[in-house]
């Protein structure tokens, strides 16, 4: 029982049967009456124990052999001391590691045990979790704070010890108030806390009723494992927001600029079939997006989608698209048609692709962390058949392409840098 905190069992042996009781220190030597010299003695040496993170469990036996049945009463108040036993649970090497990317991940780490709170201070303090100074809440402190209290201090401090199972649940119910909680246990007695956290995480080793009530079941004993999780999840969620966003302003571009040049000129700016092949070249390599590295600064806290936001930028964005869209529109509208689909071919997709890189990251694209080798050999690869598609007898054949003259293949190029320029400027 975790209010008990002992464990009380009746011994038959050679026709003798004895009470033994085991627990946490403070329940037992109460009961076994020791000098005062001795306790004292037992006292330093527990602390010690506690400095060096050493779980610490008493044991008493009953003076007299007992009747065969047992209810807990008057016998647990009359116990003869034996020892005390200290073990000791390795930390894991990777615990600190996993702290400190748990820090710069924007992820508060805290400890809610029933261990003693030397034990918990000296584990909280290897694992870099807290200073020498810092307080550590107990279980009889917490039921005496008043609800403002509980809820500064459940902020404020990283350990919380000798703590029931009744009070981890409240202590989680506190922290909910004001963030999203993952909790992780193992025992029967940690399911309450589990259903309660927003994400339950559990060992595949913990009990059953605990593995019931959680949402994630680790089959790695590591808080590396979870620190990853949450990092691999974020960077999920920023190249789904890149995909949008790159998709969204793309299109909407080409939509003002087809709708628009409808009204100004009397040719079809790109074929149907040419439309669908800008489709596959600019849409192949928005694939590799999913491989894509993410900036340092998206991984320090969770993000949410702001549609707003999305929308806007989207619309922005895909005015500028438009804006050198009817450049082409301008610079080719007098030539042939087939010079006009042609050159707004070679710009639309290599504009979609430069767009690409500016939008993968929310910094100047030179400061924000590197593409994948993934999202650069497919968007070169997009590049390099845009460009020679034009020269080759197929691209002329099947898709009505003219071979470009090299003036008007350098008049795209430049342009395609511009809109990279002005991009970068409207984003940032």
């Amino acid at each position: 029982d975790p209010e008990r905190r002992r464990n009380s069992v009746l011994v038959s042996y050679e026709g003798v049967t004895q009470l033994v009781v085991r627990g946490a220190p403070e329940r037992i030597l109460p009961q076994t009456h020791l000098d005062p010299t001795e306790e004292k003695t037992i006292q330093a040496w527990l602390i010690k124990q506690g400095t060096l993170g050493r779980r610490v469990l008493a044991v008493s036996t009953s003076p007299t052999p007992l009747r065969t049945h047992y209810q807990p009463g008057e016998e647990e108040q009359k116990q003869v001391f034996l020892g005390i036993i200290s073990f000791e649970d390795e930390i894991k090497p990777t615990a600190a590691h996993a702290i400190q990317e748990a820090k710069r991940t924007g992820v508060a780490v805290k400890i809610l045990t029933g261990d003693h709170p030397e034990v918990a201070r000296a584990v909280a303090i290897q694992v870099g979790l807290m200073g020498k100074k810092d307080r550590v809440i107990t279980g009889e402190e917490w039921e005496a704070f008043s609800h403002d209290e509980r809820t500064a201090w459940v902020k404020q401090s990283h350990v919380f010890a000798r703590v029931s199972p009744q009070q981890k649940y409240h202590i989680i119910q506190h922290l909910e108030e004001t963030h999203a909680v993952g909790f992780l246990g193992e025992g029967i007695n940690d399911a309450p806390a589990l259903k309660m956290a927003h994400v339950g995480i559990v060992v595949k080793e913990a009990s059953d009723i605990a593995r019931e009530a959680a949402d994630v079941i680790l089959l790695e004993q590591s808080l590396d494992v979870i620190v990853e999780g949450i990092q691999e999840g974020r960077r999920v969620f920023a190249n789904t927001v890149k995909y949008i966003r790159m998709t969204l302003a793309a299109n909407f571009g080409n939509f003002y600029a087809i709708a628009a040049a409808s009204f100004f000129i009397d040719v079809l700016p790109l074929l149907p079939i040419q439309i669908l092949l800008v489709n596959l070249l600019s849409d192949f390599p928005m694939i590799a997006i999913a491989t894509d590295h993410v900036d340092p600064q998206e991984l320090q806290r969770p993000q949410t989608y702001h549609v707003h936001e999305i929308v806007l930028f989207a619309t922005v964005l895909g005015l500028v698209s438009t804006v050198f869209d009817f450049a082409y529109f301008g610079i080719f509208r007098h030539r042939d048609p087939v010079v006009l689909q042609t050159q707004w071919f070679l710009g639309s997709i290599l504009t979609e692709l430069a767009f690409l890189y500016s939008i993968r990251t929310k910094r100047f694209f030179l400061r924000g962390k590197g593409p994948s080798f993934t999202l650069v050999a497919l968007t070169g690869c997009a590049a390099l058949c845009t460009v020679l598609l034009p020269f080759t007898t197929f691209g002329q054949n099947a898709f009505s392409f003219i071979r470009p003259e090299m003036k008007d293949l350098f008049l795209s190029l430049t342009i395609v840098a511009l809109y990279f320029v002005t991009t970068e400027a409207v984003k940032l």
